[in-house]
């Protein structure tokens, strides 16, 4: 625990605060105190370094807004198909995760396979149905980022739907039972009593969502490479300003910043956690 998680923190906190790039690493103990410059720096829309760390910060703030909502709603729809009683039911049950335990190395290759302007399908397709004259840069430009929401949807959808069929299956079906008997239609029983009592459960989903959003690189990385361009998210930018262009003490500040951040989310996921248990 101390030299695993402790000791890296407080290295990466220590880092923020002195000025430690590529000709002042092998003396990073003289490496001078800035205090919150790097902080400053990272953050002013006057410099280029903040100006593309905070479109990052929208990069992946707009990423979470469309796959999120997406991946809730496709994850519900089939959570829904899924709790009714058909044969075979199993089957598709687990044929549904494979999206998700593909792992990302395979799973976001193949996808940049599907997206290649020359040899890719989406192109061939749309070429041949006269949709577009010429092949288009998927991965490349404004583009490369609804490439990447394409490919994390269909990977994290099933996950959203796992949750929330167990949350449907923790639904009395004596409640449905009752408001039928009461003349209740599917709709009703919808708005009435499944939206209601999955609440809970859709709430800590989408507030986990919203974490692992912002922890969001592999499928920037495999997809896009490692310069996203306009596409980059704070984790493939700060492993390029920190291990490309040598700004150590630059990407630990902008560490620090997403580490409070995703703490500040994660207390609040534990809060909604026990006022739920509490209820």
């Amino acid at each position: 625990m101390l030299f695993v998680h402790i000791i890296p923190i407080l290295w990466g906190v220590y880092i923020a605060f002195i000025d430690l790039d590529i000709y002042t690493i092998t003396q990073w103990m003289k490496a001078p105190f800035v205090g919150l410059q790097n902080f400053f720096t990272v953050f002013s829309p006057a410099t280029d370094t903040g100006i593309r760390y905070l479109r990052s910060i929208w990069n992946v703030v707009y990423f979470g807004l469309v796959t999120i909502p997406a991946g809730y709603v496709i994850g519900l729809l089939v959570a829904l198909l899924l709790n009714r009683e058909f044969s075979g039911r199993t089957i598709v049950r687990g044929l549904i995760l494979l999206p998700y335990i593909t792992p990302d190395s395979v799973a976001y290759n193949v996808w940049r396979f599907i997206f290649q302007a020359r040899i890719g399908i989406v192109n061939k397709y749309l070429l041949a149905l006269g949709l577009i004259k010429e092949p288009v840069l998927w991965l490349v430009g404004d583009r490369a980022i609804y490439t990447v929401m394409i490919a994390s949807i269909w990977k994290g959808w099933p996950f959203a739907c796992l949750i929330l069929l167990a949350g449907l299956q923790n639904i009395s079906r004596e409640l449905y039972e009752a408001a039928k008997i009461d003349g209740a239609s599917s709709f009703q029983l919808f708005r009435f009593i499944t939206f209601p009592l999955l609440r809970p459960v859709s709430a800590t989903l989408l507030l986990l969502s919203a974490i692992w959003n912002f922890h969001a690189f592999n499928q920037f990385y495999i997809l896009l490479g490692t310069d996203p361009g306009k596409a980059h998210v704070p984790s493939t930018f700060i492993l390029q300003e920190a291990f490309t262009n040598f700004h150590l003490s630059r990407g630990a500040a902008m560490s620090v910043f997403l580490t409070v951040l995703i703490f500040l989310m994660t207390a609040i996921v534990i809060y909604a956690r026990r006022g739920r248990e509490r209820e």
